[in-house]
């Protein structure tokens, strides 16, 4: 029975795109990372573009119409994009499950890192990841105006972009103590200089 539903998803991302802002090699075949670009765009960027723009981007991608707005959007979702799909990936890109069992692939001139090693790199670009995140979310908050589809998960997502202006709180003005009469100490005989004053505001 025939159906317009698409079989395939349209990925947000070229693999030059991909490859450009991630530590994926240019040696790494599409197709052994496809299925983590489809994970992490559904998982990451999906929820912070809303059903409609992320509707919107896919169908100008299907038909090549993106328009110069969406042009720039694609440039901040890219790098969000590419690091969550190496997030993603890192620990089944260097294995294989077969008939034979989960196989580790191996190069002759390389060296792949140990378990210690790998932790704190995936962490790292786990931090890149949502970083490059902050950075779309940012983009879209301040420049809304451009994307009357943008309907995030988060409705409170711009409040930590908001500018505070404004005048200070006089009850937030440091104390400082001016002694204004010194005597000596009295009663131990220590002769140390005691300090007694007020306390003002700047």
């Amino acid at each position: 029975m025939a159906t317009n539903k698409k079989l395939i998803e349209t990925m947000l991302i070229s693999e030059e795109l991909l490859k450009l802002y991630s530590p994926i090699s240019k040696n790494v075949a599409v197709d052994k990372i496809l299925s983590f670009v489809y994970l992490a765009q559904n998982y990451y960027i999906n929820p912070v573009l809303g059903d409609a723009l992320m509707e919107e981007l896919q169908n100008q991608i299907d038909k090549d119409e993106l328009t110069d707005e969406n042009k720039s959007l694609m440039l901040k979702i890219a790098p969000a994009l590419a690091n969550y799909t190496t997030f993603l990936a890192l620990r089944s890109l260097a294995y294989t499950v077969s008939e034979k069992g989960v196989v580790c692939e191996s190069s002759d001139n390389s060296r792949t890192i140990n378990k210690d090693e790998l932790a704190p790199f995936i962490e790292d670009v786990k931090r890149q990841a949502e970083m490059s995140i902050d950075l779309l979310t940012k983009y879209l908050c301040k420049c809304s105006d451009l994307y009357p589809l943008w309907r995030p998960l988060d409705t409170n997502c711009c409040d930590k972009w908001k500018e505070l202006t404004g005048t200070a709180n006089p009850i937030d003005k440091p104390l400082v103590y001016f002694p204004n009469r010194v005597n000596k100490c009295g009663d131990c005989g220590c002769n140390n200089m005691i300090g007694k004053g007020n306390v003002q505001k700047f």
